[in-house]
């Protein structure tokens, strides 16, 4: 129990400073913690982690996926999605088929199998865009033509995020084309189910707890509905991650009260990136090799060319059908280029279950590590070029942003 307790405050701490450390320096969180998880990976210094403790590092790394997932269902607003533009929804749709095509081409031709290729070409094309709103903050961007466009696309990105996660654990669990065949009555059926809890039980046993007045009580509620419903996907044979989205939607469109809203999707913000978050990206780390990255350097080169490219080339269609000027064409596609969440839980889960190897694992970690690196630095950078250009940057006084809890996931 002590090793136990010493090991996770070291892994804690660790993760802590190294996320602090880039923070400063002006890049994502997430790539300090997953060198964190690098670092307590090498020979010398796993050695002092016992087998047991490993295994609790990925139970905490499964939990983790759960509460961001239903984190993010909290996030997806339909009176959003009805705003939604169309360009938006254009580029969204660009900038996810041109790298998931890139990517799963390249991966054919080096001879890997369509499946192999397909959960590569998926990794590639998901956006963590949340990294780059907290760039739109930074510049005053959030409430402009920009920072709408980039934040439709996110909208929809998250969609395509966490059914292309279900669709890679509906194969791993299912039997080929039969899961397929039996998918949209299961679901279905799970939806019905899960609406007639979320809209029937939930807001009157939320409504009862506030009454008591105790906040920890009400995010206790939330907690259990949505593992419930995680749950209860899995007893369809659905994917935990798609079970706890559909929940964080269902909770913010049944709880009326905002003020509850608000502090359950607060409190679900500390645990989720204070606590356990962490600790899947330590995971990621731990199971990276840095001993033989240098034997997988072609590989990592080319996916994240791939991965960078793609975006880039998605923003540049993007421009040339709606008029838009190259360089504000690749300051969208700067935009949308961040990766380091969704991605490494596709890979995390492909490598467990021996869809892809260790090789490429690897290889779509370090890629989700230099595309967040190098996106909001050339985000930057093209910023600058623009304004130097005397070009300006429109504002748009009809929608607000606020700065909620969508510009904090995956920082």
């Amino acid at each position: 129990m002590e090793s136990i307790l010493a090991a996770f405050t070291v892994c804690l701490t660790l993760a802590f400073l190294f996320s602090e450390l880039f923070y400063r320096l002006r890049y994502p969180k997430v790539v300090g913690q997953i060198l964190a998880g690098v670092v307590l990976g090498l020979p010398f210094i796993r050695v002092y982690f016992e087998e047991t403790f490993i295994s609790f590092v990925e139970s905490l790394a499964d939990l983790g996926v759960v509460f961001l997932l239903l984190l993010v269902g909290t996030e997806v607003r339909i009176e959003e999605l009805k705003k939604v533009s169309r360009k938006g929804l254009l580029l969204a749709l660009l900038g996810y088929s041109i790298p998931l095509t890139m990517g799963y081409t390249l991966m054919t031709i080096l001879g890997y199998s369509s499946l192999t290729s397909v959960i590569v070409g998926i990794c590639l094309a998901i956006t963590a865009t949340a990294i780059t709103v907290e760039i739109l903050i930074e510049y005053d961007l959030l409430n402009t033509d920009l920072g709408f466009l980039i934040m439709d696309t996110g909208i929809i990105d998250d969609f395509f995020a966490v059914f292309s996660l279900a669709l890679v654990i509906g194969t791993v669990q299912g039997d080929g084309f039969e899961t397929l065949r039996t998918l949209p009555g299961e679901f279905l059926t799970f939806i019905i189910m899960a609406y007639i809890i979320g809209f029937t039980i939930l807001p009157k046993a939320a409504k009862m707890v506030w009454k008591e007045k105790s906040e920890a009580a009400v995010f206790s509620l939330a907690i259990i509905f949505g593992l419930l419903i995680v749950l209860l996907s899995n007893s369809f044979g659905l994917s935990s991650v798609l079970g706890a989205f559909v929940a964080g939607v269902i909770i913010q469109l049944s709880i009326k009260n905002k003020r509850e809203e608000k502090e359950i999707v607060e409190s679900l913000q500390i645990v989720t990136f204070g606590l356990i978050i962490p600790f899947f990206f330590i995971f990621v780390g731990l199971n990276f090799s840095i001993v033989h990255l240098f034997d997988n350097i072609g590989l990592i080169i080319l996916l994240a060319g791939v991965a960078l490219v793609g975006k880039i080339l998605a923003a540049n269609i993007y421009g040339a059908i709606n008029n838009v000027g190259r360089i504000h064409a690749q300051l969208i596609g700067w935009g949308i280029n961040s990766r380091g969440a969704v991605e490494l839980i596709i890979a995390t889960i492909a490598l467990e279950n021996n869809l892809i190897s260790t090789t490429i694992f690897q290889a779509i970690v370090a890629m989700a590590v230099i595309a967040s690196i190098i996106s909001p630095m050339m985000f930057r950078r093209t910023l600058r070029k623009e304004r130097e250009s005397g070009s300006a940057i429109k504002k748009e006084h009809k929608r607000h942003v606020k700065r909620n809890v969508h510009a904090k996931i995956k920082k």
